[in-house]
């Protein structure tokens, strides 16, 4: 569906109507490039705040002891009115990288969402993040995975999850069904068997639209 290259780090690619993929030859290129991106989007600490690089280091050290993020995550999603406050210039400084993302979206006039990944990605990282792309981009199957999840007992997930520090409580549904589809063996508690078969049938028939 075509690509865009930029000089040194990252390519877009059109994956569906609404989702695209913006691929890193390393992780630490990566995380370095979504890190501002995505807390402003989930973390517990900084969901919808403007802050720096540094801000964000202190804490995050604080709560894990020492600086670990861009080793820590395999892959990154957003939707795209994430990027609106740092085209109107309230993140100001950008760092090169965030520039980068700017540009290869400034010209997207639609909603869509943003997922990363880095190096040779295992096809399950891919499938988890996809799961975040339909869940923002398909009322549908957003509305459907909820209704699947409400049947199971799931606080168990939801506090280990919380636990993490990486995730604000207004996107457990979102993650958790992330999870279901792909990655479920990350985490120490178990999910539903049958709630993830219900989840995955729904995945593969919402991903072919």
């Amino acid at each position: 569906m075509g690509k865009e290259y930029s000089k040194v780090l990252m390519k877009k690619k059109r994956l569906t109507k609404y989702i695209y993929l913006v691929h890193f030859r390393k992780q630490n290129d990566m995380a370095r490039t979504f890190l501002r991106f995505q807390e402003h989007y989930e973390s517990p600490k900084f969901m919808d705040k403007v802050f720096t690089h540094k801000e964000f280091k202190q804490w995050y050290t604080k709560l894990k002891g020492k600086f670990t993020y861009y080793q820590e995550w395999d892959g990154f999603n957003i939707p795209s009115r994430v990027l609106k406050r740092f085209y109107q210039g309230h993140f100001d400084p950008l760092s090169k990288n965030e520039k980068m993302i700017l540009k290869l979206f400034r010209n997207e006039k639609h909603d869509f969402y943003i997922i990363a990944v880095h190096g040779k990605a295992h096809v399950e990282i891919l499938k988890h993040e996809l799961a975040h792309g339909l869940f923002y981009t398909h009322p549908a199957y957003k509305k459907e995975a909820i209704n699947i999840m409400k049947k199971y007992s799931l606080n168990h997930i939801r506090k280990e999850l919380l636990s993490l520090g990486g995730y604000n409580k207004k996107v457990l549904n979102d993650e958790m069904q992330a999870y279901a589809i792909s990655l479920s063996h990350e985490l120490k508690s178990e999910m539903p068997k049958e709630m993830k078969k219900e989840l995955t049938v729904l995945f593969h028939t919402f991903i072919k639209k």
